[in-house]
């Protein structure tokens, strides 16, 4: 569970400041409601690492990762949701728990997650990643931005025209290579906004395909392809 775990943390703290609204608290009435709820989500993704049960999501515009216990755990059944905020342009993770575990694995299953958040958010060993990004609208190559850098765990944007944003988060893993979280944004004439659930993808060293339907009818295609992942300035 730590590599994925951890990474997700990763994740989450860094597209902080992509967060329009807060999310609310946990209100299922079990573990279980929650996540059935998630699997009723077509725009959820799972991961599972270990036996735990990892759903990313989106509430409100703002990225949110769940994150359930396995059989066997000692705070089973348990689920911690992981919430990415902004205030003040000041990027956070809210953790909530619901635990039907015992109270004091409960409270060190909550524990355990805050130190995961600490030790990402103190991390130094951000990694710098070239991305090759391709966006096509209604089957017509509109823009190519080659070698374009983003650092891992920090925002590259991309603009068209004033018509939309597109706003990608790379994250690295040395088991899994290359992660990116993607979202949209269209512009309303007044600023941009969430125009689809955003999306996390594992191209590896290959090219992750990504398809949105925009708000004004508009379909687009994102075609990003990671080159190189280096830990140094010298890339």
């Amino acid at each position: 569970m730590k590599t994925f775990a951890a990474l997700a943390a990763s994740l989450l703290f860094v597209c902080a400041p992509c967060a329009r609204a807060a999310a609310p608290a946990i209100d299922y009435p079990s573990v279980a409601a929650a996540l059935d709820a998630l699997h009723a989500d077509p725009a959820t993704q799972f991961e599972s690492q270990d036996g735990w049960v990892i759903a990313a999501a989106s509430e409100h515009g703002n990225p949110v990762l769940w994150s359930f216990t396995p059989e066997g755990h000692p705070a089973h059944p348990a689920v911690v949701k992981r919430t990415a905020l902004e205030r003040k342009g000041t990027g956070y993770v809210e953790l909530d728990t619901l635990c039907q575990g015992p109270e004091a694995e409960c409270v060190r299953l909550l524990e355990q997650f805050k130190q995961i958040n600490q030790q990402i958010a103190q991390s130094n060993l951000a990694k710098r990643i070239l991305l090759d990004v391709g966006i096509a609208q209604n089957d017509h190559d509109r823009v190519r931005v080659k070698r374009l850098l983003a650092e891992e765990g920090k925002a590259a944007e991309i603009r068209m025209d004033d018509l939309l944003k597109v706003v990608i988060v790379p994250s690295w893993d040395a088991l899994r290579g290359v992660m990116l979280w993607t979202a949209m944004y269209e512009f309303d004439g007044r600023d941009f906004r969430l125009s689809a659930q955003p999306t996390l993808a594992a191209p590896g060293a290959g090219t992750a395909r990504i398809d949105v339907s925009a708000l004004s009818g508009d379909t687009f295609r994102f075609s990003i392809t990671p080159l190189l992942a280096a830990a140094d300035a010298g890339l």
